[in-house]
């Protein structure tokens, strides 16, 4: 967690709720990467407690800009 540059409002261990995920991928490029992690329909093919995911005001599953 030392490599994260947190606000001081949201440091861990002084918010109500914190949760951190990490994955270490291989073989795979940023724009590769990028589209899983922008791409709501495709969470639950790599994180099993991503389940029925609904994005308000979303048309589709991928997510904009400011989301």
């Amino acid at each position: 967690m030392k490599t994260i540059n947190w606000p001081s409002m949201f440091l861990p261990g002084t918010t109500d709720n914190f949760v951190s995920n990490e994955k270490i991928v291989t073989g795979v490029t940023v724009e590769q990467l990028w589209e899983k992690l922008v791409d709501s329909s495709q969470w639950e093919s790599y994180y099993d407690n991503a389940d029925h995911i609904e994005l308000l005001d979303h048309a589709g599953s991928r997510l904009a800009f400011g989301d």
